[in-house]
């Protein structure tokens, strides 16, 4: 709660009007939780909101914390009209649109903070989803949150397809670089149901296993990609999940990444930088 407030406090700064958005509905809820806490009156906590809401609830914060977390300390123009389309959408995760989505944004903030919080400055006023600037490159990232499991391959051409634009558009299209970032979450949990673990260990081992699975379904589409300039895939699912041996709920942020170049490449050395740095972290 004390971070939801910090990241509320955030928005306000910035001029962003949060409290009517799915935001604002969000912090309600974990007000109204607070309080019942307090008063020691959780049962009826649990009367009034369905353990559905609850869960959308703790998910959606949990990606706003990261978004916060990273770029609290930025403040463009560019970065707060990306934040305002950010908050737009339904409130529940299951009804969201399966066109461009607020959501769609989010997991683009939730990108960019990942490479602000490891010290790089992300360019928010280019039509790429992130320009990076890197001592030797212009590194863009193309972001992909797919929401049906018949696109996938679709989505994953049409981004190798922009970085291919983006490179060749750049100030220096030999020293420009770039990667994929796709979100699986919405094809591999698309009611946003509970991953099941006895411990966080055994719970971000199921989550990387789905991550695995996927880069190996897929993989073919990013490594034939004939512009070695693209140097990789990154794949992230952000899942609700529960520890089993102590019941409590949890939110799941794993990270998997996979090479588009050859091992012997100066380009898979910045990809493995880039897994060190940038992705690192598991939540």
């Amino acid at each position: 709660m004390a971070k939801l407030d910090k990241a509320c406090v955030w928005l306000e700064e910035l001029g962003i009007a949060y409290s009517r958005t799915r935001i604002g509905r969000y912090k309600d809820l974990f007000e109204v939780l607070a309080k019942h806490q307090l008063a020691d009156t959780l049962n009826a906590f649990y009367e009034e909101y369905t353990l559905e809401t609850w869960v959308n609830a703790a998910h959606e914060v949990a990606e706003l914390n990261r978004i916060y977390d990273g770029l609290n300390g930025q403040s463009s123009p560019e970065l707060v009209s990306r934040l305002k389309d950010a908050l737009k959408g339904h409130e529940l995760y299951v009804l969201d649109s399966e066109h461009r989505s607020g959501r769609d944004f989010s997991f683009e903030l939730s990108i960019a903070a990942k490479f602000v919080s490891a010290g790089l400055v992300v360019d928010f006023g280019h039509e790429a989803d992130l320009r990076v600037l890197l001592d030797d490159f212009t590194f863009f990232v193309e972001c992909k949150r797919l929401k049906s499991p018949h696109k996938i391959q679709k989505r994953i051409k049409e981004g190798l397809k922009q970085l291919h634009k983006r490179y060749v558009k750049s100030e220096n299209p030999l020293n420009a670089r770039g990667m994929l970032a796709l979100s699986i979450g919405k094809t591999v949990n698309e009611k946003l149901g509970l991953l099941e673990g006895r411990d966080p260990n055994e719970l971000g081992q199921k989550a990387f296993n789905h991550n695995r699975a996927f880069i190996e379904k897929y993989k073919s589409y990013w490594q034939s990609n004939p512009d070695q300039r693209t140097i990789g895939t990154a794949v992230v699912l952000d899942t609700p999940g529960r520890l089993i041996d102590n019941k409590q709920l949890a939110t799941v942020h794993e990270v998997a990444m996979n090479n588009c170049v050859p091992t012997d490449t100066m380009e898979y050395q910045l990809l493995l930088s880039m897994a060190e740095c940038v992705f690192k972290e598991r939540t």
